[in-house]
């Protein structure tokens, strides 16, 4: 039997849905982005079916359309959609207007900026789009600052167990980071095959849809070829000079100001997460060291076929750094002259917290040099190695070990 998908993404994101509706009432523009098929339009369904329960709004107060429906197919421009806004409101002391995927109404902008400056007493706007129809700087340009973004992130190892109905193990963790994030992605799991198929349209939409007829991209095999390497070395600090010199062995010849072009692209199409690395002692950021993260990592399995061997403490890395950044943290990498690292410097707030992470610290050669990079600093923040061990390793006054299945409920911790 086929999940209630809403129900069950709803349930799962309450910390988005809090979010959104801590900013209701306020005269801005909410804005509900990501990539494709994070649950969005549910989130949105969610938020209106509380206006009516809870909020003491009726049916007939809620503008509401789905751009994604063939219902809507009629509302092309912003001239379509003022005409219907301006009739709903005529009689109307407050109104919600809720728009899923607006992106695809021609200069939308203008009418929700209209709307807002005229109305903005008794209109309460929630809006949703798809970042690779329109970029992360897009906004901010679109909405002249009239707004607050809300981004709605796959899902996180907790968010899982609680969708799938599951304990958290270390067993469970592992099916994980195979199956990760995306939530449809998870009803359809009883094929490997179809779930990758599937994956791969999500992904191909993004690609040939919305990021190459955007950029103009000729090289197309090489602009995925780019992005399968990049995500088969997730763990790496590299520079795009890196990958040119990799490509020349590989005999393909291409300039570093078209790979910083092509990962950028990735970048604001939510896709590829940048973090820059910083000298320990100096504090200066370097330009050409950095790591990328996958924001979705069934996405990344789906394109560099997943091979749990070779995969494991890459991915278990890039799953403690998603969780940092859904709580809202700035996170930079910390290298020391002597090549130790540290995997996270984790800001928020003005207070910072060291994080490292390795597969297991049975090893004592492990332990030692994840010990060693954290001991490295010499002040007294607190710092926090995370692994797949199921035991406390040990537990210093600053250094403290934590296993990946219960590292969310630490970071919430943290503050």
């Amino acid at each position: 039997m086929i999940k209630d998908v809403l129900f069950e993404n709803l349930k799962i994101r309450s910390y988005y849905l809090n979010q959104i509706k801590w900013w209701s009432g306020k005269p801005i523009v909410k804005v509900i982005i990501w990539a494709r098929r994070v649950g969005k339009s549910s989130l949105l369904k969610q938020l209106i079916q509380d206006f009516v329960k809870k909020w003491e709004y009726i049916e007939d107060q809620i503008f509401y359309i789905n751009k994604e429906l063939p219902d809507y197919d009629n509302i092309k421009t912003y001239e379509d959609l003022t005409k219907l806004i301006l009739d709903f409101i005529k009689g109307k002391e407050k109104i919600i207007i809720a728009i899923d995927e607006i992106q695809e109404i021609e200069h939308w902008e203008k009418t929700i900026n209209w709307i807002l400056s005229k109305y903005q007493n008794k209109v309460d706007i929630y809006i949703t789009w798809s970042n690779a129809h329109l970029l992360s700087w897009e906004y901010a340009t679109y909405l002249t600052g009239r707004y607050i973004a809300i981004q709605v992130y796959p899902m996180t190892f907790d968010e899982y167990c609680l969708f799938n109905n599951l304990n958290k193990s270390n067993k469970t963790f592992i099916e994980f980071i195979e199956r990760w994030g995306l939530p449809w992605a998870s009803i359809i799991w009883d094929s490997k095959d179809f779930i990758y198929q599937y994956l791969n349209s999500v992904y191909s939409t993004i690609i040939q849809k919305d990021i190459e007829p955007r950029f103009k991209i000729n090289k197309k095999d090489f602009f995925q070829n780019l992005y399968k390497y990049v995500f088969t070395n997730v763990w790496n600090i590299f520079s795009a000079k890196s990958i040119t010199d990799y490509l020349k062995n590989e005999r393909i010849n291409i300039s570093v100001d078209t790979v910083l072009d092509y990962l950028s692209y990735w970048e604001d199409a939510y896709l590829l997460n940048k973090v820059h690395s910083q000298d320990m002692d100096s504090k200066k950021t370097f330009s050409i060291y950095n790591k990328y993260y996958a924001w979705d990592l069934w996405i990344r399995n789906s394109i560099s076929w997943y091979d749990y061997q070779r995969d494991i403490w890459l991915l278990l890395e890039n799953c403690v750094f998603l969780v940092l950044k859904k709580y809202w943290f700035n996170i930079n990498i910390w290298r020391h002259k002597n090549w130790k690292e540290v995997d996270f410097v984790a800001e928020k707030y003005g207070k910072i917290r060291y994080v490292q992470v390795a597969q297991t610290l049975i090893n004592e050669q492990t332990m030692k040099r994840e010990y060693d990079s954290l001991s490295t600093i010499k002040d007294n923040r607190p710092k926090l190695i995370v692994s797949l061990d199921e035991f406390n390793l040990w537990e210093s006054n600053w250094i403290n070990h934590v296993n990946v299945f219960d590292f969310e409920e630490s970071v919430k911790k943290f503050f």
